[in-house]
Formats: C-alpha cells, structure tokens, sequence
C-alpha cells in the first residue's frame, strides 16, 4: 500500500513509544512519528482511494467555499445538504481509519472543516429569504436528519471499571457524547458521569480516590440462602449512593446535559426489557437504577426500584415488578435509543468476558483474526441453537430452567456491535477480578487500561462526531434569547 521511510528497528522504537505514552497528547504525538516512519503519513497526504469519492469530495470542498467566501446563504444551504448526506457514509468507512495510526486522509479533514466553517457562517449571517425563524427550523431538521451519537458502556462485573478510562479518555479530548447508556457495572459509571458537572467529573478523574470500591459485600450464609444470591445489595446500594448521588433520572439531566439510559431485566415472563431515563422514568433515583442493573442473578438478589414522589419522599417505583442485570437482555440498547433520542451511530465500550471473546477479534485483519472469528461465530450459533432448544422444549410455565434458558439464548443472541467499538486489552492478572472488589491500584490500572484501547479509537470517534457536536453548538447559539446576541457561536 506504500513504502516504509524508516528502519525496521526505528519502527519498533516507535511502536515502543506508543505502548509507553501515558497520555493522548503523548500517543499522538508517537503515532505521528510512527506514520513518518512507516509511510502512511504519506499515505494520508494523497487524497485517492478505492474507499470514498475523493474526486466528488474534493469537489464539495472548493464549492462549500466558493460559496462561503461569496457569502451566498441560499446556495450554502443548497450545497450542504447535499454534501452532508452523500458524504456521511464516506468519513464512516473504516479502511480509511486503518492505515494510519494518526487518522484518515487530510482531504476528509478538509472536508469537515469546510463543512463545519459553512454551517458557523450560516449561523452568524442572515440568509435571503429565511427568518431567524426559518433558520432555526431548518437547522432543527438538519441535526434530525443526520442524526445523534450516543455512548453505550457494557456490562462486565469489576472488569466494567475499563469504562472509567474510556469515558476519562472521550471527556478530556472534547467528544463524549451527551447521550450515554449503561448496563450493570456501565450502569454505575454512566450514572457517575451523567449525575455530574463538567467540573465534577473533571474532579473525580483527577481524584479518583473520591470514589468507594467496596461495594461487594458477601451475604451471612443463612440470608444468602433465603435470599438465593451471595452478595449484600444493601451494601452496594450505599456505594451507589456516595458515588452517584441521590439524583432522580430528571435532575441528573437538568444538572449535567447528559442523557443517562440504564438497562434493566425484567424477572417477571412477560414483563419486557426497559430502558430507564429522564424521558421514560423522571421520578427514579438514578442509584436505584444502576443497583438493579447490576442485580446479576445468584450474586444480587432482584431490585424493587425506588422514585422520589411530589412530596419528596422515597417511594417503591412499579413495586409489583422486581428487576436485575440489564446486561442480560438488554447490554446495549441500540433501538431504543434510536426511539428516545435519535441517535444512530453508537460508540461501544465492550467489557463483558463473554462476548469480548467473541467479538474482540471482528473487524481485524490477518490470519489469526480471520479463524477465531469463524470459530467464535461457531460457537456462538451452535450456544443460540441449543438454548433455543431447550426453551421450545420447556413449557413457558417451566420455572428456573425455561427462565435460564431464556437469559441464555438472549444473551448469546443480542447484538453487541457498534459503528466504532473499543475492547480493553485482556490482561491473565485480572481474570480472577471480575467478581472481587478492586483495589486502588487495581483502578488505576483499569483506567489506563481503558485509555490506552480508547487513544486509538480517538481520531475515528473525533471525526465521525465532529458534525453531531458542531450541530449542537449552532443550536445553542440559534435558541439563545436575542439579547444575548448572536455575534459568536459558543465553543
């Protein structure tokens, strides 16, 4: 594809120095020097490729600015929506993204900068023939049509602490969407980041010694027995507690902007999957949530949810329906965040043994990637096929086997891919922590863990979010009360 500039042995420093960096600014700047060396800078020079229409795209660059420069509003708005949609598969494709280590080709680059300085001046200029009225509107359908990114955290007992460095990694560069879903140990870092401040969650990555770790608390045999699960979910509802808040769904929105979602299981047969948020459950607190969706069966017992009434006080929320583990019908809830919040490009943190074993190699190039993604997709069918057998063969009355067998054809037949996808590198010494509490040390690990599979990831996720925030950012400037003037587009 093209020439290396450099020696194999100034390779190997370079890829080195990647595997040291102990932060993005130092990655970055060790995956510039890589892509020197290994010729794809170069590469990223020559706009061409097989895998977008560099000639169409080039083309939409000079005419965006043309236009711009000439300051004709009605044909900006013309050539935009037309650029936008056409090109929006074009900066998604992954080969471009593959290559270099530092990003796709300079031309997409151009683009988006063009097409980010066309969208600000139609902001800031008046338009002939569209009110400001009309121009709201416009822009309001625009960011309909192209549509919302959302984050999605996994679930995956003391493993789901990788997701603190990836939301650590996504906020301090300046592309965490406002839109997160959680399940079971997601949940809980979702419910962390959605029931905070910017400056509060800046805080807790910079102290993350705020946190409690110490929310695994065996049951006293007798209480384990009668309650059929092992760990104390009183002490785990405490640590929810200090750690997220006693915030409602709603005033954890009104507090942050971010729209948390947490999925939680039904135990009841015909009872269905929920997503729980700001939209669909207002009045629930937020740690209850995240206490039920991590209720996994036979450590937790099931959740009963709490919500605040009109009075203030804590009341049972549907407390004829008990609730557990999300992850198992519902790990990432990618249609019903599509319904809720209109979103349709999903960025997924995947921490669930189970399923990093079976996707963990998908999408990869070479031999090894190849086969265990057909073995792992063998064994994935042949577990559907089986749990679907059993279920046919036990009536739905059957109890605790047609119930396992339920959870366990939903679990190896969900969905679990997302248009960029981050899985943390497995490491052999944290295998026996999934289910122990961590240590301070141990967090820390598992957040630059979880940084280090993310600073990969980061020129993907920065240019296929790029128009989703900048849309948001003309919004709030084109819904600002005239007073406070429209001189600036707020950054």
């Amino acid at each position: 594809m093209f020439r290396s500039s450099g020696s194999s042995r100034a390779l190997r420093e370079a890829t080195e120095a990647l595997e040291r960096a102990e932060s993005y600014p130092e990655w970055k700047q060790a995956a510039a020097a890589h892509d020197q060396l290994s010729g794809a800078a170069a590469w990223r020079e020559d706009g061409d490729s097989l895998y977008y229409d560099h000639a169409l795209m080039r083309k939409d660059v000079g005419s965006l600015k043309q236009l711009r420069e000439a300051g004709d509003g009605r044909g900006l708005v013309d050539a935009l929506t037309a650029s936008v949609y056409r090109h929006q598969a074009d900066i998604a494709a992954h080969e471009l993204y593959v290559t270099a280590l530092s990003g796709p080709k300079h031309l997409v680059r151009d683009w988006l900068d063009e097409v980010e300085a066309a969208l600000t001046w139609l902001v800031l200029h008046p338009v002939q023939g569209l009110s400001p009225t009309d121009k709201r509107r416009r822009f309001e359908d625009a960011w309909k049509v192209y549509g919302r990114s959302a984050l999605m955290l996994s679930g995956g007992a003391t493993w789901g602490f990788y997701h603190l460095g990836v939301v650590k990694s996504l906020f301090e560069a300046g592309v965490l969407p406002d839109i997160l879903s959680g399940a079971s140990t997601g949940a809980m870092v979702a419910a962390g980041v959605c029931t905070r401040t910017d400056l509060e969650v800046a805080d807790m990555f910079a102290n993350p010694e705020c946190l409690r770790l110490d929310g695994l608390l065996p049951l006293e045999p007798r209480r384990a027995l009668e309650a059929g699960a092992w760990l104390n979910p009183e002490r785990l509802h405490e640590v929810l507690r200090h750690n997220v808040g006693d915030w409602t769904f709603a005033e954890a929105f009104a507090r942050s902007g971010r729209a948390l979602n947490i999925s939680v299981s039904p135990t009841r047969t015909r009872q269905k999957p929920r997503v729980l948020s700001h939209l669909t459950s207002p009045d629930v607190l937020v740690a209850s949530g995240a206490l039920a969706s991590s209720a996994l069966p036979g450590l937790f017992p099931p959740v009963v949810l709490d919500a605040r009434s009109a009075d203030g006080r804590v009341v049972p929320y549907a407390p004829s329906e008990r609730w557990v583990d999300g992850s198992i019908y519902g790990d990432l809830p990618k249609l019903r965040l599509a319904r809720l919040h209109n979103v349709n490009h999903f960025i997924v943190s995947q921490t669930n043994p189970h399923v990093t074993f079976f996707v963990g190699k998908q999408g990869e190039r070479g031999v090894v990637p190849a086969v265990a993604g057909v073995a792992t997709a063998t064994a994935r069918t042949q577990g559907a096929y089986t749990a679907d057998v059993v279920r046919r063969l036990t009536p739905a009355w059957g109890g605790p086997i047609r119930q396992a067998a339920d959870r366990a054809y939903a679990l190896v037949t969900q969905d679990y891919r997302g248009d960029i996808e981050i899985h943390p590198r497995f490491r052999a010494d944290l295998l026996r922590k999934v289910v122990v509490n961590p240590t301070r040390a141990d967090l820390a690990v598992f957040i630059r863990e979880g940084e280090r599979a993310t600073w990969p990831r980061l020129p993907m996720i920065e240019d296929q979010t790029r128009l989703g925030r900048v849309f948001r950012t003309c919004m709030a400037a084109l819904r600002a009360p005239p007073e406070a003037g429209r001189g600036s587009v707020p950054g």
